[in-house]
């Protein structure tokens, strides 16, 4: 369907759709004005009949009363006329005689008629005393008549006004659709064009100033645009196959060049992976630095009462040495003065040396020895197992161990200031880098013990949930202002006095905790202390626990 029928059939519809509805407005208002008219009609000529006939049927006189009613036979429309008395019935009726004898039912409106005779009555009061009423039908036939007229009349001249507009559709329609003729064409001549290159004889006429008239100006416009792309699309294309000649020498230079910077890259990456390297090392041995006193310290007092005791140990050994060859000389020699001379020797020499002291004391030296080089040995495996930063294995570990070794490794740092709490909850084995692992706690417990002044407590703490392993170490320090807390984890940033922090270790141990899938987070509060928490996941199979000499050799 072209456009111009579009806009006839369109402008045609609402133009009907309009007069149908201006026709039922019309025809439903002079009908309900119409039988406005005919109840009101009926209304009073009822009432004034009524008012006619009171008085003879008041004084009983049915010779008037009948030719009251012949008279009002005589009114145009009247189908019948009744007059009741309330205690004698009808006094007087004539009309119709198929509408007298059917029941009187009274109608309200026009629609109330089904026999053409609009009934009606009204009453005969005297005073406030009814003493009967009149009845009369009035016949519709007028009213319809009227109604089917204005039907005839309002449809006559909607069909001839829908033929007019029909008329008027069609010539706008030409008018409207003949430049977008135009426009059609043109735009096929373009489409031919663009393909040739030819825009001879493109440019359409314009008939008119009006918004179509201003659309195919635009055209026009659009067309020379167009003539001019292409003849910009010629000039490159003839630049092109110019290019393309060198093209092939041109990629190679630009791929040599590539492969330069692709190398120049990779030894930059090489150089800032060992220059990172470097920083978590030195990271690390300014860790380990800060552990050395302390641990010299803890494996200088079990070595001390170790050298003590072996000292005593070997005066009790030459005690029994000398006891042990008087002995030996008594049960070799049969003569009796040497035998009484060498118990008297040895009776003197018990007596001298307080032999039960050193019975009762060897127990506890060798005892005292024992723990000492335990503890020693305790702290020769947490250095070792300290040392495992640079093993890339992850092992099954249980991090409560991990804890409890890196407490006995920085104990020295935190025992005369700190009191360390610790609420270690049975949790499931993680697999982890163990000495990565304690790194990022030992880190976390120095700075907890240098947070803390001249007295506080460090709280640490382990949970699990939703398959998620939970180190909490929190202290009663100074805290961190809330401005510092985003930048926490960035590298060289710390809030340490300049000389006692290289603003590393927070980023290298959120950088371990991230390489093993997991989270470190820290909440403060200035006054009352931080507290950094340790996410790692729990592993997803359990085997057999490696033990510490395992982890060691």
């Amino acid at each position: 369907m072209s456009l111009r029928s579009k806009t006839i059939i369109g402008i045609a519809t609402i133009e009907a759709i309009l007069l149908l509805s201006l026709v039922v407005t019309a025809v439903t208002f002079l009908s309900r004005s119409v039988s406005k008219d005919l109840v009101k009609h009926a209304f009073t000529t009822a009432t004034l009949f009524s008012t006619t006939t009171k008085d003879a049927v008041l004084s009983y006189d049915l010779a008037s009363l009948d030719d009251f009613v012949l008279e009002a036979l005589k009114n145009p429309g009247i189908v019948y006329a009744r007059v009741i008395s309330s205690s004698d019935g009808i006094l007087s009726q004539s009309g119709s005689e198929e509408a007298l004898n059917r029941n009187f039912s009274a109608d309200q409106q026009m629609d109330d008629v089904n026999d053409g005779v609009f009934d009606t009555y009204a009453s005969i009061i005297e005073g406030d005393t009814v003493y009967g009423r009149v009845e009369i039908g009035l016949s519709v036939s007028n009213a319809l008549s009227a109604i089917q007229k204005i039907k005839q009349w309002t449809t006559s001249i909607a069909l001839i006004e829908l033929i007019l507009v029909a008329l008027f559709s069609y010539g706008l329609g030409h008018y409207l659709t003949h430049q977008l003729k135009l426009l059609q064409a043109g735009a096929k001549k373009i489409s031919h064009s663009a393909i040739s290159g030819d825009f001879t004889d493109t440019q359409i006429p314009i008939t008119s100033n009006d918004e179509l008239g201003e659309v195919a100006q635009a055209f026009n416009q659009m067309i020379e645009t167009l003539k001019a792309e292409c003849v910009r699309v010629k000039n490159y294309q003839a630049e092109l196959e110019s290019l393309n000649q060198t093209l092939e020498m041109r990629v190679v230079a630009r791929t040599q060049l590539l492969e330069d910077k692709n190398e120049q890259l990779t030894l930059i990456n090489f150089q800032l992976k060992s220059a990172q390297e470097q920083l978590v090392q030195s990271e690390k041995m300014a860790s380990l630095g800060q552990l050395a006193a302390g641990v010299a310290h803890e494996i200088n007092n079990p070595i001390g009462f170790v050298n003590s005791n072996l000292a005593s140990l070997s005066d009790y050994a030459k005690v029994y040495v000398k006891l042990t060859q008087l002995v030996a000389d008594w049960q070799k020699t049969d003569a009796p003065e040497q035998r009484k001379n060498l118990e008297i020797q040895i009776g003197d020499f018990l007596n001298n040396e307080n032999v039960e002291f050193m019975q009762e004391d060897m127990p506890e030296l060798i005892s005292e020895s024992s723990e000492g080089l335990t503890r020693v040995k305790d702290i020769v495996a947490g250095l070792k197992q300290f040392s495992q930063v640079d093993r890339k294995a992850l092992q099954l570990f249980d991090i409560n161990d991990c804890i409890k070794t890196t407490l006995s490794m920085v104990s020295n740092e935190l025992k005369y200031h700190c009191d360390i709490v610790t609420k270690l909850q049975e949790v499931s084995r993680v697999e982890i880098n163990v000495g990565k692992i304690c790194q990022v706690l030992t880190n976390l417990l120095i700075n907890a013990g240098q947070a803390i002044g001249d007295r506080g407590t460090i709280t640490i703490e382990t949970y699990s949930h939703n398959g998620l392993i939970y180190v909490s170490i929190c202290d009663t320090g100074h805290g961190i202002p809330a401005e510092n807390l985003k930048r926490l984890f960035d590298p060289f940033f710390t809030t340490k006095p300049e000389g006692q922090g290289t603003g590393l270790g927070l980023a290298i141990s959120f950088g371990i905790a991230q390489e093993h899938s997991g989270d470190l987070t820290v909440t403060s509060e200035l006054t009352k202390g931080s507290c950094f928490i340790l996410t790692l996941p729990a592993a997803s199979s359990q085997s057999e626990k490696p033990s510490i000499e395992t982890l060691i050799n």
